[in-house]
């Protein structure tokens, strides 16, 4: 069970720092801050786990930057498909809209 778990957290830190490192990825900064956060989070969840130590305050901090990635895409989607959007977009340029 420790291993999927390891696993998981392998996988939340490396998506989470190519999403908010890569320039294409379309997202609020909401969106962007919660996957910085989770990233480190779960790095410090890796870290903790394994030197043994508690991991409650790292999972915390996981938690938190999933709760700010899901309120920025609600956000996002609330607000309507301009929100996060980039004037660098391919529809921007064209002058069109995406819908």
């Amino acid at each position: 069970m420790a291993t999927i778990y390891t696993l998981a957290l392998l996988i939340i830190a490396a998506v989470s720092a190519l999403g908010v490192l890569h320039p294409r990825y379309e997202d609020t900064l909401l969106q962007r801050v919660g996957m910085a956060v989770a990233c480190l989070g779960a790095v410090a969840e890796l870290a903790a786990l394994a030197s043994g130590y508690d991991r409650i305050n790292a999972h915390i901090t996981t938690s938190t930057g999933a709760a700010l990635f899901a309120l920025g895409t609600m956000l996002k989607k609330w607000r309507g498909p301009r929100m996060g959007r980039r004037r660098t977009d391919k529809h921007a340029r064209q002058g069109r809209h995406p819908c």
